[in-house]
């Protein structure tokens, strides 16, 4: 019988195989196409730069992939991201029970509470 597998959440992340995830492979792939494209920048002599350049891409491809101590629940690629947009993820404002109360209501309840 095949197994149907339930997805726990609306955010939960696709899964290609045991521990590769879409967000992985595509992350991958545009830093990774970003820097083979930009290594067409290199002049024909200096392709031991060139090679150096690709190497180090897939070096921070590979750490943009990663998932830092400090915050597991996200990569660092999706870190540096909200630092550039200043963008907060879930920003919640608490509503007190005084919020909702006309001016006037909150003039009567003060001269009754004193």
């Amino acid at each position: 019988m095949r197994e149907i597998t339930i997805t726990p959440d609306v955010r939960a992340e696709i899964k290609l195989g045991l521990n590769i995830f879409l967000k992985d492979v595509g992350e991958i792939g545009i830093t990774l196409g970003i820097a083979f494209l930009l290594s067409n920048l290199f002049p024909a002599e200096q392709s031991f730069q060139q090679t150096i350049f690709l190497i180090m891409s897939i070096v921070l491809a590979i750490y943009l992939d990663l998932r830092p101590r400090s915050n597991p629940g996200k990569r660092n690629f999706e870190l540096i991201w909200y630092l550039l947009l200043d963008r907060h993820a879930k920003l919640y404002k608490s509503y007190g029970y005084y919020e909702f109360l006309k001016r006037d209501q909150l003039k009567e309840l003060r001269q009754y509470g004193d």
